[in-house]
């Protein structure tokens, strides 16, 4: 059988596991590009709120709202300073502990400013009535920071303008404030006195790098509030890449200052001024801390702040309620108030994991919630790392399980991965609050798998359109099919099978070819080639070899067949009737004869050859038997020969006789040899051959057949086995009369 190469380079598992490889650096290069980072972010979000993970809040913090109520009673917004001030004065009056306003004071009172410049026009005209005066010198800002002094704990937001971080992490960030502002103002370049507040104590290793959130420029309060407030905070929010208000930034550096946001600088007052320290390490921002409490933060000193709830969760009341003290004292009282926006239509609204259209006010809540329960989500740079290994070594598992397990196997591992390690970022959340992305190894896992299995199946399907082009020339197309859906079938090497083999020659085809031009000869020789090897793959043979005028062929393998002798012998025999049709149709066949020889036995069949080629063939005694087989049709003037085992195995329903035992060239062993003729019904007349096993019976029982034989050979003189059985009977020593008749060859 013509040999085909060896493992196509594609089957290769080298190449299937470079593949995957492949696939994991191209993911591995979009997560490090934040191409994830907004899947990651959304997915981490319904991981931490969809999972029971919320806390309740402390009740520490509540809100004062600037709602609809409040404008309704109190006037349009903005307000007078002298509503601060009625504020202010009514919390005190509650004993709040701190107070926190989440509104930017950068212009003066409006109202002030307008009667200041109906002053100077009543004394430009000559007007110096000291009552009206005095009227116009009352200044709603100043009663506002007297307030603010005489309460003594209360802190102001200002506002940076656009921040951005280190190139090292990326481009520009900007991010507006999230508090109302009324007006416009000029922002400042540098500090104006009094300063807003900075961390107390500032740690930096060897090595440290202060990559942080930076800022160029600020826009603090009117400066007679600035003085009057116990201190001020930045209200500046940074916003992921998808508008999400996920993290706050606990540290904005400006003009070489680390400077701490108003939800922090509420926290120091109401620690009572506890140290505020900040460390620095290779990588950016360490840790940062109050009173000794570490708080968590990544490398750019943003806490991602883990909200109570959906918008109205933190404890909150109307400021109408509060001015006219319609609150219970014990829902103040030494708490933290926050003062901010909250009616709809005022804007300072966010987008927040928990939902949208969210207060600004009640995200500098919530943080400050976190930071007094101690409670905290974690996203930092190791976890990022510890996301980006396990991704790594999941990735490099499914390459191997992919590439080396069945498709259902390899799914089965895929899904345990994928559950275990969604299980384990679960536990880390709920027990450590940390967040542990699972996006990038999900998609590490799913798409290698993907990619590898992909390539496997075309691979494979690449490997069976190659078996069928390798087989399709010795195969009919069940065998093919067989053998490309099991490959298996195709064992490299050799096993022992148990096969029926066939030869098949032309009859004189040599002397023939020697007074046969060549072209007409090859025509011949193409037709004939052509109809017995569509019966040989129509019966599920295999063709073997093509040796010039003679066939090889094989039954049982590479797919086992219930009955190789039975298929075996059909074909025999419809290659003798075809032969007959086209003699009948063709004058070039009128007088071509062949011998076909068939054994059966155990036999080893595989590819044998080299590595550069190998053939898919037979070899074993049962092979040579075969051919010698079909060489005696020449002397025996028959046309199918086949041992007994392969006439036993084949069944009833052929017509054939048994002609004695045959010592071939190469063996010692004596074999019993069938001549068949045909199957039983289709026109042969099974008395002849009848006539003939009963002589051969009478010689093994010690009779002498001759007179039956010599009477078969009257009825049919052409009949050379019944004529050479009687010169064997004849050549036997006198008074030795054989019980078998044996014929013995020299020559193939």
């Amino acid at each position: 059988m013509a040999a085909f190469s060896g493992k196509p380079f594609w089957k290769n598992p080298l190449v299937t596991v470079c593949i995957g490889l492949a696939m994991v650096a191209v993911i591995t290069g979009l997560n490090r590009d934040h191409g994830l980072e907004a899947l990651e972010q959304s997915t981490s979000d319904r991981l931490v709120y969809s999972h029971g993970v919320q806390s309740p809040p402390t009740g520490q913090v509540v809100i004062a709202r600037i709602d609809e109520q409040s404008i309704a009673d109190l006037g349009r917004w903005p307000w007078g300073r002298d509503v601060e001030a009625r504020l202010v004065n009514a919390l005190a009056e509650y004993k709040v502990a701190v107070i926190g306003f989440d509104v930017l004071m950068t212009e003066r009172d409006s109202a002030d400013v307008l009667s200041e410049r109906l002053a100077r026009r009543l004394k430009h005209d000559g007007v110096h009535d000291p009552a009206v005066l005095a009227t116009l010198s009352k200044s709603d800002d100043a009663e506002f920071a007297h307030a603010m002094k005489a309460q003594g704990t209360s802190y102001l937001g200002y506002t940076f303008g656009p921040i951005y971080r280190p190139a090292r992490h990326g481009g520009a960030t900007s991010a507006a404030p999230h508090a109302a502002t009324s007006g416009s103002a000029d922002f400042l370049t540098s500090f104006t006195a009094p300063r807003p507040m900075f961390y107390n104590f500032v740690r930096k290793t060897a090595g440290a790098q202060d990559f942080t959130t930076m800022a160029d420029r600020y826009l603090p309060p009117i400066a007679l509030l600035n003085s009057a407030a116990g201190g001020t905070g930045y209200v500046n929010l940074d916003l992921d890449s998808d508008g999400v208000a996920r993290s706050y930034p606990a540290v904005i550096r400006f003009h070489d200052r680390y400077c701490v946001p108003l939800f922090m600088a509420v926290v120091d007052a109401y620690a009572a001024h506890a140290p505020l320290s900040l460390g620095f390490d290779r990588v950016g921002v360490s840790n940062l801390q109050v009173d000794g409490a570490r708080i968590p933060v990544d490398e750019l000193g943003r806490l991602t702040v883990h909200y109570r709830g959906p918008a109205g969760t933190i404890p909150s009341y109307s400021i109408a309620d509060i001015v006219a003290h319609r609150v219970p004292p014990a829902a103040l009282e030494k708490k933290i108030v926050m003062i901010g926006l909250t009616g709809h239509g005022l804007g300072d609204r966010f987008v927040t994991p928990v939902g949208g259209d969210f207060p600004g006010v009640e995200i500098q809540a919530n943080a400050i919630d976190n930071v007094l329960a101690g409670d905290f989500l974690v996203s930092n740079r190791e976890l990022f790392v510890g996301e980006e290994l396990a991704g790594l070594v999941i990735g490099i598992a499914i390459i191997f399980v992919a590439a080396y397990l069945t498709a259902i196997s390899g799914a089965m591992i895929a899904i345990i991965l994928a559950v275990g390690y969604v299980l384990f970022a679960l536990h880390l959340l709920r027990a450590d609050g940390e967040i542990l992305g699972v996006v990038f190894p999900l998609m590490v896992l799913g798409l290698t798998y993907l990619v590898v299995m992909s390539w496997r199946y075309i691979s494979e399907g690449a490997e069976k359109r190659h078996l069928r082009h390798v087989f399709e020339h010795y195969m009919n197309p069940d065998v093919i099919n067989s053998v490309v859906d099991n490959p298996d079938g195709l064992k490299i090497g050799g096993e022992r099978r148990h096969l029926s083999i066939l030869f098949s020659d032309i009859v004189n085809f040599t002397s023939r070819a020697e007074r046969t031009d060549p072209e007409p000869l090859v025509a011949l020789l193409n037709t004939y080639m052509t109809v017995m090897i569509r019966l040989i793959f129509e019966s599920g043979g295999v063709v073997d070899k093509l040796m010039g005028d003679g066939i090889m062929a094989f039954w049982g393998a590479p797919v086992a067949i219930e009955n190789p002798a039975r298929e075996a012998i059909q074909c025999a025999l419809r290659m003798m009737e075809e032969l007959a049709a086209l003699a009948a149709r063709d004058e070039r066949f009128s007088d071509l004869k062949i011998g076909i020889g068939v054994a059966t036995g155990d036999a080893v069949v595989g590819n044998f050859g080299g590595e550069q080629r190998f053939d898919y063939s037979v070899i074993g005694d049962i092979v040579n038997l075969a051919s010698r087989l079909e060489g005696l049709t020449r002397p025996f003037k028959v046309g199918i020969l086949v041992n007994r085992p392969t006439f036993e195995e084949a069944g009833p329903g052929f017509i054939g006789r048994e002609i004695g035992l045959v010592k071939v060239k190469g063996k010692d062993q004596l074999v019993a040899t069938v001549e068949v003729v045909g199957r039983e019904g289709d026109g042969v007349d099974p008395e002849f051959y009848a006539r003939f096993a009963k002589a051969i019976d009478l010689l093994h029982k010690g009779y002498s057949p001759e007179g039956e034989l010599r009477a078969m050979l009257k009825d049919r003189p052409d009949d050379r086995v019944v004529a050479m059985c009687l010169e064997r009977l004849a050549a036997a020593p006198e008074g030795r009369r054989p019980r078998e008749i044996v014929f013995e060859f020299d020559t193939k």
